[in-house]
């Protein structure tokens, strides 16, 4: 047990020491949305489907583990013996090569009733597709439309269909030019100019660059898309909002509100740490965030399981374990080493190592959303230890 300590220490220390000289980040972080680990190739599908707001459309359903945002590409590694295996062969018969995701924990998989869903899901369509294996497909997918889920059925014992109806943003015009100025001001009347300001997309969406940029530098902001609707799903893939706010978020269909709902969780994050799932000890710090990836950390493993991730430069309380490994690696240039909560002994993601000479940042760490929770520091502080101990065997088992 002494051994773990010491050696959480010195990870502790690695992690500081490049927190303190991290200034900037210059890894490529489009390399990662290429997803080359996949090692196959990969066909392009063409065409692309796009609905009216409020148009009703019978969709092939494919619970998924992860939370899919309009605009985010992504990897699926579907095995064969699965119900998702039988419904993407369906699926690629099929001229249309779209289907519903929507999010399913993993335990609940086996019901698949309609009920046990979230009732709000995005279109995925498959732009690439490798089926050279009989016993495995793997597609590259990108998420188009936010629909509701009007109702269930099952045209097959193994095939799932749903009757959705699909949802839209509108965007409002821009309030003001490019001198700050109102655009029509005898169209709004004699309310002050501030008013509109609260209301204004494009004014929200500034706020919220600046809030970013100042909680959490290394949040690469430049990278987001510009226009409002996309701006607000790539906050919510790439921010640290709790579960049940970015689903919220997603549901929401007013931008206005969706992006103001954002920018007040924005300015409270520093408030907030990421903490154990299983045991609650604090990891890392919302500040502590980084940009690894342009799409969004989302990544799939050789046993086709799908992972979203936090990405961070710096942690607390956990233990790197395994020689790092290059093979399969989510990011090209980077060595892989597994990362376990030091009190628990939870899996909670993973250590990447550069191999290249000058990348910055020398390491970072990719967490799971799904091992982590989000806790006010005043909840961590209370049982804050600057030297955590690992607990006992006989201790852990409580918390299996």
């Amino acid at each position: 047990m002494a051994d773990r300590a010491a050696e959480a220490h010195q990870e502790r220390m690695a992690s500081a020491e490049v927190a303190q000289q991290l200034d900037h980040v210059d890894y490529d972080i489009a390399i990662p949305s290429h997803h080359s680990y996949l090692d196959m190739t990969l066909t392009r599908v063409e065409g692309y489907n796009y609905w009216l707001e409020g148009q009703h459309v019978n969709l092939y359903m494919i619970p998924l583990d992860v939370i899919v945002i309009p605009g985010q590409t992504f990897p699926l590694r579907i095995r064969e013996n699965t119900i998702q295996f039988t419904m993407v062969r369906a699926l690629l018969d099929n001229r249309h090569k779209t289907f519903g995701a929507v999010y399913l924990p993993a335990e609940r998989e086996q019901v698949l009733l309609g009920r046990s869903w979230s009732q709000c899901g995005v279109t995925v369509q498959i732009v690439e597709v490798s089926d050279d294996n009989s016993r495995e497909i793997v597609l590259k997918c990108k998420g188009r439309q936010r629909f509701k889920t009007i109702s269930t059925q099952r045209r097959s014992v193994l095939t799932l269909h749903a009757k959705v109806q699909i949802l839209a943003d509108h965007i409002p015009p821009r309030l003001y030019d490019s001198m700050g100025r109102l655009r029509d001001p005898f169209k709004f009347g004699s309310h002050p100019s501030w008013l509109y300001k609260h209301h204004d997309v494009y004014a929200i969406m500034k706020s919220i660059k600046v809030e970013i940029t100042k909680y959490s530098p290394l949040v690469k902001v430049d990278v987001a898309p510009t226009q409002p609707d996309m701006f607000s799903y790539w906050l919510i893939s790439a921010m640290p909002f709790k579960f049940n706010q970015r689903v919220k978020m997603l549901r929401e269909n007013s931008l206005v509100v969706r992006l103001k709902s954002q920018l007040d969780h924005i300015k409270e994050l520093n408030k907030f740490d990421y903490c154990c799932q299983l045991c609650g000890t604090d990891i890392v710090n919302s500040s502590r965030l980084v940009s690894m990836s342009a799409d969004g950390p989302f990544f799939v493993n050789p046993a086709g399981i799908a992972f979203e991730l936090i990405t961070a430069y710096s942690v607390q309380h956990t233990l790197a374990r395994g020689d790092p490994q290059t093979k399969d690696s989510w990011f090209p240039g980077y060595a892989w080493s597994y990362l376990s909560c030091l009190r628990c002994d939870s899996f909670l993601g993973w250590k990447f190592t550069a191999v290249v000479e000058d990348t910055q940042p020398r390491l970072f760490y990719g967490i799971q959303r799904k091992a982590v929770k989000v806790l006010r520091q005043s909840e961590t502080d209370a049982e804050e230890s600057s030297d955590i101990e690992p607990i006992s065997v006989q201790s852990r088992l409580f918390y299996l």
